[in-house]
């Protein structure tokens, strides 16, 4: 008599329970679309020719590189967070961070790692040690 069954009407449910959520996306400034599966919210922009927002991930070895890029992208409105790791020798900033009353999605970070020079592996080395007058001067 009919052709109905019970995957019928999940997908008549979901397309349905999609529908309530029409309005909450449309005012968003990234384009996106619903899903009736799960009624998920999905973001159309890997389908365009240009990202929605910026998004970086930098590496560098060079302190003059990571401040450079820092500066490139915090502003007056929109400062950076910059996290220092002083055992490690590592700074991550990011740039995108926001506020507590307005988060931002933190996506876009630098990260320095310094080089350990052979002066500084010495100094380690010797580090928290007693030496007398002379042994320091040998070791300068």
């Amino acid at each position: 008599m009919s052709q109905l069954d019970s995957g019928t009407f999940q997908q008549v449910k979901d397309l349905v329970l999609s529908g309530y959520h029409l309005n909450d996306i449309q005012g968003l400034a990234c384009p996106t679309a619903l899903l009736p599966a799960g009624t998920g919210v999905e973001s159309l922009e890997r389908f365009a020719l240009e990202r929605f927002r910026f998004r970086g991930a930098m590496t560098t070895t060079s302190i003059e590189d990571f401040v450079r890029y820092s500066k490139g992208y915090s502003s007056a409105t929109e400062k950076a967070r910059c996290f220092i790791d002083a055992d490690h020798m590592t700074a991550r900033s990011v740039f995108n961070i926001g506020t507590l009353d307005n988060p931002g999605h933190a996506d876009n970070v630098a990260s320095v790692t310094l080089k350990q020079t052979a002066p500084f592996r010495a100094l380690l080395q010797i580090n928290g040690e007693r030496l007398k007058q002379k042994q320091i001067a040998e070791w300068l």
